[in-house]
């Protein structure tokens, strides 16, 4: 997994680096130029002119060096530097005298001589991640007219103004990128819902960091990879019986679809025998729509009114489209009582709990919840900003023991220590009913299959997300709906099981 460190670690691996390579700390500028230059080169083959915006520090001394760099590269080149020279940086001033004639930089120290930015792009060099007090003076003003330009805008590292771990004051300016080209590891405000319009696309490019170091930082946050995807290898005298037997607990009238939606994901992810607990009114609609699954009827017509799982079951997964109702709330309660083995544990199941937080103690440990923001809130109340959110996911997985997902862009897994994992696969187009019914059902086949919990969820989130990436790839991100995204799960099971 990818760690994602502070500012002051990445400033500390920075010096490791230039003392234990060694290499000189202009160098390792320069080597941070030259790949943020590559990767720019891809993301934009052709770029008639090109403003690059520069503070007087070692954002700024990046910024010169990638102007530099970008000589021939693109049609026009305008530099400018924002503050006052006699307070440069010593790597900063080596890289402005590198810069020669031709890219003489202009001067902004006063409103008078910002620029109206005319430029198809613009490269914002101004402050880096160390930034610790809100932007004003003269950088708001820039940064104010960088954000009412049309041309897109390219942040190095981070966009100037924005915190990279924690709150950005609302009192300060800060630069709205369209991309950003960050520095070795991404920072933790990219995981932020909150920095989206500030941040754009983001992508991490290598500059040669001490690996040895980076690894010994401690940090309770991570971004897992594809390498991290381990499945359950299936072998040549499996049988049904030794592929997971799941019972999946959802449906009520009106909303069997979130059952067929769970119980095909669940199938489609590798399950041997599936049981669906429905009420009698889903017992056709079941038999009908998943023929591969054993339906069993609860007693009462239209909710869940009772369960009384089979023996043998590896894995019960329950709350999709169950309802609130007493009924439904006493059938969750009993279940609880008997259930020993972890649980996987979405929509109204989330919501009874919410309501009924007494019975949060009776959850077994390392079971998996699978909330969306509106659900965690109901569990632990509201937040002021992302990072007290992330804090409080924290202290609720380790107060009651669970592993729990809060889905959205790059969903945060949480596991019983407060270990914090972002998953990179997904997109905007998973914004639609039923996709977490699919989620919920692929993490129920992965702990079925012989998978700890957490290790199912992670895999199960990823899985999901790149289930959804192929399906927004064959039908895009307006048109695609929940069951595209079961459809493509073999495809990107299929993909994983190459990779291993």
């Amino acid at each position: 997994m990818r760690p994602i460190l502070n500012s002051q670690q990445i400033r500390e691996a920075d010096a490791f680096t230039i003392a234990n390579e060694p290499i000189s700390s202009v160098n390792l500028m320069e080597r941070a130029a030259s790949a943020f230059t590559q990767k720019f080169l891809e993301l934009f083959a052709s770029v008639p002119s090109v403003a690059v915006v520069c503070g007087v520090g070692n954002n700024g001394g990046d910024g010169l060096a990638i102007a530099r760099m970008l000589q021939g590269e693109v049609g026009h080149i305008e530099v400018y530097v924002v503050g006052n020279l006699e307070k440069a940086s010593e790597d900063f001033r080596v890289n402005y005298d590198r810069l020669g004639e031709r890219l003489s930089p202009k001067i902004v120290v006063d409103e008078s001589q910002i620029p109206e930015f005319d430029t198809s792009l613009i490269i914002d060099g101004m402050f880096g991640s160390g930034l610790s007090r809100p932007v004003e003076g003269v950088y708001a003003q820039v940064i104010e007219r960088i954000n009412a330009s049309e041309a897109q805008v390219c942040a190095i590292d981070i966009p100037s103004g924005l915190f990279a771990d924690k709150p950005t004051p609302s009192a300060g300016a800060v630069v709205e990128a369209t991309h950003t080209i960050s520095f070795q590891l991404p920072k933790l405000v990219f995981f932020m819902p909150s920095a989206a319009s500030y941040v754009g696309s983001w992508h991490v490019v290598p500059i040669g960091l001490s690996e040895e170091f980076l690894l010994q930082q401690t940090t309770d946050k991570w971004q897992i990879e594809l390498r991290d995807i381990h499945l359950p290898l299936k072998r040549r005298f499996d049988h049904k019986g030794t592929n997971g037997r799941v019972l999946l607990v959802a449906g009520s009238k009106g909303k069997m679809g979130a059952a067929i939606l769970s119980a095909k994901a669940a199938l489609r992810s590798g399950c041997g025998l599936l049981f669906a607990h429905v009420p009698c009114c889903g017992l056709d609609i079941l038999q009908v729509a998943v023929p591969e699954a054993m339906v069993e009827v609860d007693e009462h017509t239209e909710i869940i009114s009772e369960v009384l799982p089979e023996e043998q079951i590896d894995v019960i997964v329950i709350g999709p489209g169950i309802g609130t109702g007493k009924l439904t709330e006493n059938a969750l309660a009993q279940l609880l009582q008997k259930a020993t083995a972890p649980m996987v544990m979405d929509a109204d199941a989330i919501n009874i709990l919410a309501a009924n937080t007494h019975l949060l103690s009776a959850v077994p440990p390392e079971s998996v919840l699978t909330p969306h923001p509106g659900e965690f809130k109901r569990l632990v109340g509201d937040w002021k900003d992302d990072f007290e959110k992330l804090e409080k996911l924290k202290a609720f997985c380790k107060k009651y023991q669970l592993n729990m997902v809060l889905k959205g862009a790059y969903s945060a897994v949480c596991d019983t220590k407060g270990q914090i994992t972002f998953n990179p696969t997904g997109n905007p187009g998973m914004a639609t009913g039923g996709s977490g019914d699919v989620l919920t059902g692929v993490i129920g086949a992965l702990i079925g299959q012989g998978m700890n919990p957490l290790e199912a969820l992670r895999a199960g989130v990823y899985i999901h997300g790149l289930a959804g990436d192929l399906a927004a790839h064959a039908q895009g991100y307006r048109s695609m709906t929940a069951s595209d995204i079961v459809a493509m799960l073999p495809q990107a099971i299929n993909q994983l099981d190459k990779k291993c």
